[in-house]
């Protein structure tokens, strides 16, 4: 656990998903002995989350400043800038974008893991 712990520190990586072992019928792996409880699991899954959305929150205050190509995909400006895959990271707000565009913006602030940003 605190290999993993380190690696993420160290890593600086954008996004990261989260979840615990789960059996998947037909592998080897369910067959070998020994499985961790599920209430174990289950800490460890909550412990590196807290660790991942502090040190994704990080890197997305790093941006600040950074110029960010974002397609932009819903109303108000809302879209995604490169490092972010749909549905499961952050976004990019984008006031005054058009949709369907794809922009070069610089990022102004950051909430959480998403990104503000103006043309």
């Amino acid at each position: 656990m605190a290999e993993l712990e380190r690696f993420l520190v160290e890593s600086r990586v954008d996004v990261v998903g989260v979840f615990g072992y789960s059996d998947e019928d037909g592998t080897e792996a369910a067959t070998l002995p020994d499985h961790l409880p599920q209430d174990v699991v289950d800490e460890r899954v909550a412990r590196i989350t807290d660790l991942v959305e502090e040190l994704t929150s990080q890197r997305a205050e790093e941006r600040i400043g950074t110029t960010v190509s974002v397609l932009i995909e819903g109303p108000d400006g809302e879209g995604r800038a490169l490092h972010q895959a749909p549905e499961v990271d952050g976004t990019t707000m984008v006031a005054g974008a058009a949709i369907g565009s794809i922009v070069t913006a610089t990022v102004v602030a950051s909430e959480g893991v998403d990104l503000v940003a103006e043309l």
